[in-house]
């Protein structure tokens, strides 16, 4: 498992998808934290920490492309069925992989942290919850893409389904915040606001809109609550992704 993980991480971190992906991290997020393109008005209101936050929403979109990507292309270049003949089970290798996203997701946000600092961000204690929570949400996102690549290997299937899975994450979000704020009430609410914060976009909203709107936080059901939902995610997401994974036979 360790080999197959140290394989995985040598083939993503040389990926050219994912160098470029790190190289447009840094830049936008200095440039958008600096306010470089002299933005005017609510976003230059924001600050330099709220401007940061605000195109943390950039990695849930590039890994919604490199995890189908990556994962696809390993399907079919053989590169994963080459580690099952080496005796690794399809179990092995999906775990190694989606270890090895997550380690490409802790890269990214280095970069995107040092950006920032460069940027002018200082307020770590305004910065660090509202991160922490996101990139954990993020991880959630992560094991559901992975579940659609690994379960399915035809890269035009795959891409229909992250695309559905982007677009649904938008539209329930905006559609919630309707709900939450005007429809649902009593135990409705509080059940419609777990629902909007199983998204890493829905959890976004939620600090976003606190750190540089207003701090009213009508969609926020609590820090432990916030990282409970993204957790569940992921070993929801991880067991759907690997149960009975072993017989299936790859052509």
């Amino acid at each position: 498992m360790i080999n197959l993980y140290k394989a995985d991480m040598r083939r993503i971190k040389s990926n050219p998808i994912f160098i470029i992906g790190c190289i447009i991290a840094f830049l936008v997020t200095f440039v958008f934290t600096k306010n470089l393109i002299g933005l005017t008005g609510s976003f230059e209101m924001m600050g330099t920490e709220g401007r940061m936050y605000f195109v943390s929403i950039a990695i849930m979109a590039f890994f919604t492309i490199f995890v189908p990507l990556y994962t696809n292309m390993e399907f079919r270049y053989g590169v994963i069925r080459n580690k099952l003949v080496a005796g690794y089970s399809q179990k092995e290798v999906y775990l190694s992989h989606l270890l090895g996203h997550f380690t490409a997701l802790a890269i990214m946000t280095a970069v995107y942290i040092v950006a920032g600092i460069l940027g002018g961000a200082r307020d770590f204690g305004k910065l660090f919850g509202p991160c922490v929570i996101y990139i954990i949400s993020i991880c959630g996102y992560i094991a559901v893409m992975m579940l659609i690549s690994f379960r399915i290997t035809k890269m035009v299937i795959v891409s229909i389904f992250a695309f559905l899975v982007l677009n649904f994450n938008y539209s329930a979000i905006m559609f919630g915040n309707f709900l939450i704020s005007f429809v649902l009430k009593g135990i409705a609410n509080k059940i419609g606001i777990w629902i909007y914060n199983m998204s890493p976009f829905g959890q976004w909203m939620v600090w976003f809109y606190k750190m540089a709107i207003s701090p009213e936080d009508f969609t926020n059901p609590g820090v432990p609550a916030q990282i409970l939902i993204s957790v569940g995610t992921t070993l929801i997401m991880m067991f759907l992704a690997t149960a009975g994974i072993n017989k299936r036979n790859l052509k």
